[in-house]
């Protein structure tokens, strides 16, 4: 159910939003290294992995959404696509590319990301997938609670 599905009046959707804009940014994982995803398997591209869970059910204990995703390392060069799943039903999507030839340097961190608002204590999830196989990022987000 959307967190804003009760919200009624103008004045509802407007705080929503004032909530949106002015909420501190948290990071998740914090204050440690982020959080492996491995690619789908190798042999044929494009194949999601295994889901990897990113925040823990009763970690987040408002509603949030993830605005940024942060790699802090990938495995090498690629075009990669990463699922974000609220307990097992997909949420949001977003493609990125390490440049070529720079042995995984990661050119554009954080990444922006769109998503419904989550409900509060929910489980996130991610699966990967690359343009070549099997590749490995290390990854954590930055995200609003409401």
């Amino acid at each position: 159910m959307s967190y804003i599905a009760g919200r009624k009046t103008t004045f509802d959707y407007a705080h929503v939003l004032e909530e949106h804009a002015h909420s501190a940014g948290c990071v998740y994982p914090t204050l440690v290294a982020g959080i492996d995803v491995l690619a789908g398997a190798a042999g044929p591209p494009w194949v999601l992995g295994e889901f990897v869970e990113i925040v823990p059910v009763d970690t987040i204990t408002e509603a949030y959404d993830i605005h940024w995703l942060v790699l802090e390392t990938v495995s090498d060069d690629d075009v990669y696509e990463l699922v974000f799943y609220e307990d097992e039903t997909e949420v949001s999507r977003v493609r990125f590319a390490v440049e070529a030839g720079v042995g995984g340097t990661v050119t554009f961190s954080p990444i922006p990301t769109l998503m419904p608002i989550l409900a509060a204590n929910s489980k996130l999830q991610v699966k990967l997938a690359c343009a070549t196989g099997t590749k490995t990022i290390t990854m954590s987000v930055i995200y609003h609670t409401y």
